[in-house]
């Protein structure tokens, strides 16, 4: 256990400890959430630091249960004082909200869970580099960038960032669980210019090890994709095969994402209501959310409230499988959480979130994909994902990326858009890749799609 790890469970303990004294006898359920979150920021510009931040902050939030009545309230300061008030305000809090059948505490899981050492989330190392090791990386990252290519003129936020965060969860029901992890990232954008021309490449790393971020590898990808957009044509209106990037696939499915959640369901802001046991996509496609992914970014034993964390199948061969659920959206559809129950700090309640949503992978590589194609478009890059109407589908993004001629990148494209319906894409998915990649949580392969419409702008 670290250092930082050690100290936080000490104090997640007194504080806890605390407030349950403080709770005897007052409430008739209660949940505690206890967090930790520590890190740095760092930004680079022409050779120099640019940007440092540090941030380290802890609290509480606790919820109460008065009549089916839901009390909260939150608290970074931690003397015996302070605790005390929280509880006092949070219990009146209870009276004065309104009453829900719904509200319960999730019961203690049957088992441990997965132990935290075999989803790989955590770098005993942390925090042991020196300020100026980890300086170096961003500095790195931009000079590997600018060195890739002589028309590479400039790099935008070329950052490192690292963190550590723990948190225990503890309920009047018996749950009493903790969790570590650690958290590396690097990205830039390059500025590829020429002849009045420029473009722009953008590459990250990331992962919950520091050997996770290679400076070099992101500091060159962007400027790869800089440089591969140089000289790039635009397009007159066309239908055509396509070939979606495993990055551009990530952003569609990040898209899709919410409407995968059962409080959107049941509010009307899905496109996939009533859609379980009809087929929404390809038979090739399927969907999984999986909380105890190995190395996943939003990993973990246990959810925000102390579920344990599972696999979900959400789309199986094209057919939609079913909802994500916390304890409370659960409960109002009559149906077990899906160890979904996400929170970003202590100041805020549970609710319904992803954890690893991605597309299973194929057997094919990239380069199969460009042969089955053809002749067509290899998408690289979308703009505009956030336009996406969540309820409908339908769409107008802006996209570069690559004529494929004879199974081979031709030349680039751009100052195109490319429209259509989500759903209606994912249905037209025909080959899917073996290059599943993650941005975050969210994790998708290449696909091979039928067809798209792209208008030149």
């Amino acid at each position: 256990m670290s250092e930082a790890q050690h100290t936080h469970t000490i104090d997640a303990a007194k504080t806890i400890e605390t407030l349950r004294k403080n709770l005897k006898g007052r409430a008739e359920a209660y949940e505690i959430f206890y967090s930790f979150d520590s890190g740095l920021g760092v930004e680079a510009k022409e050779g120099q630091i640019d940007a440092l931040k540090a941030r380290s902050n802890a609290g509480v939030g606790l919820r109460t249960l008065l009549k089916k009545r839901q009390g909260f309230g939150f608290s970074s300061v931690l003397t015996e004082e302070a605790l005390k008030e929280l509880v006092d305000k949070t219990l009146s809090a209870s009276v004065e909200s309104s009453e829900d059948d719904y509200l319960k505490f999730p019961k203690e899981s049957a088992g441990s869970g997965t132990p935290e050492k075999l989803l790989g989330i955590f770098d005993e190392s942390f925090g042991q580099a020196s300020e100026e090791e980890r300086l170096k990386i961003a500095l790195q990252i931009e000079e590997s960038a600018l060195s890739y290519d002589a028309r590479i003129a400039r790099v935008r936020k070329a950052s490192y960032q690292e963190s550590i965060h723990f948190d225990r969860v503890v309920n009047s029901n018996g749950v009493d669980v903790s969790h570590s992890a650690t958290f590396y990232s690097g990205s830039v954008t390059a500025v590829a210019e020429e002849k009045g021309e420029s473009q722009m490449g953008w590459e990250m790393g990331l992962g919950h090890g520091k050997n996770a971020v290679d400076p070099s590898a992101i500091g060159t990808g962007a400027a790869k994709n800089a440089v591969n957009l140089m000289g790039a044509r635009k397009m007159g209106t066309i239908k055509c095969p396509a070939v979606l990037e495993n990055t551009v696939v990530c952003e569609l499915l990040e898209a899709l994402a919410g409407s995968l959640l059962g409080d959107n369901v049941h509010k009307g802001k899905s496109m996939l209501i009533g859609k379980v046991g009809e087929k929404i996509a390809s038979e090739v496609l399927n969907v999984y959310d999986d909380g105890l992914l190995p190395g996943g970014w939003a990993s973990s034993p246990f959810d925000g409230e102390g579920v344990m964390r599972s696999k979900t199948p959400l789309i199986l061969n094209g057919v939609c499988q079913g909802y994500l659920y916390d304890s409370y959206w659960g409960e109002r559809a009559g149906v077990k959480s899906t160890g979904n129950a996400t929170r970003s700090n202590y100041k805020g309640f549970p609710g319904v979130g992803i954890s690893n949503l991605y597309i299973g992978k194929g057997s094919r590589s990239l380069d199969d994909l460009f042969k089955e194609l053809g002749k067509g478009l290899f998408v690289t890059e979308v703009l505009g994902v956030h336009t996406i109407n969540t309820v409908s589908g339908d769409f107008s993004l802006g996209a570069a990326g690559l004529w494929i001629e004879n199974g081979s990148p031709a030349y680039p494209v751009r100052g195109m858009a490319v429209s259509g319906n989500l759903l209606q894409i994912f249905l037209k998915a025909g080959v899917v890749a073996s290059d599943i990649r993650f941005i975050g949580s969210i994790g998708a392969p290449s696909l091979l799609i039928t067809e798209i419409e792209a208008s030149g702008s």
